[in-house]
């Protein structure tokens, strides 16, 4: 086979990977998070959006309480630290919901200021 019908080939199966690709991340959803169904979320990925009222620095992690309609621990561990965050911020959270001490807690993926 020539080089050029091996590279229109290449070409050809790369744009419809990445066709297919699109499709299949159109039908990803992440979830809201509601901390009233306990141990129901547990290992999902799911969004949270409340208002900052409490921030704990443990040095190698940041527990982050966020106000819903309850009360919701976040952690933030120090990698991911670049945020400046104070209470009364309302945050849009993107991570894992964990069990911890028989309470659920949200580690956090992402986390963003909203308005």
């Amino acid at each position: 086979m020539k080089e050029s019908s091996l590279l229109k080939i290449a070409l050809a199966c790369s744009l419809v990977g990445l066709g297919i690709l699109y499709l299949i991340s159109e039908k990803i959803e992440i979830k809201d998070y509601k901390p009233t169904r306990l141990n129901e979320n547990i290992g999902d990925d799911v969004s949270l959006k409340g208002v900052v009222t409490k921030i704990t620095d443990a040095g190698n992690a940041v527990f982050i309480e966020v106000n819903q309609d309850n009360p919701v621990t976040v952690v933030l561990f120090a990698n991911n630290n670049n945020l400046k965050l104070g209470s009364g911020d309302k945050i849009e959270v993107i991570g894992e919901v964990q069990e911890y001490n028989g309470r659920n807690e949200i580690i956090a993926q992402r986390i963003r200021i909203i308005g």
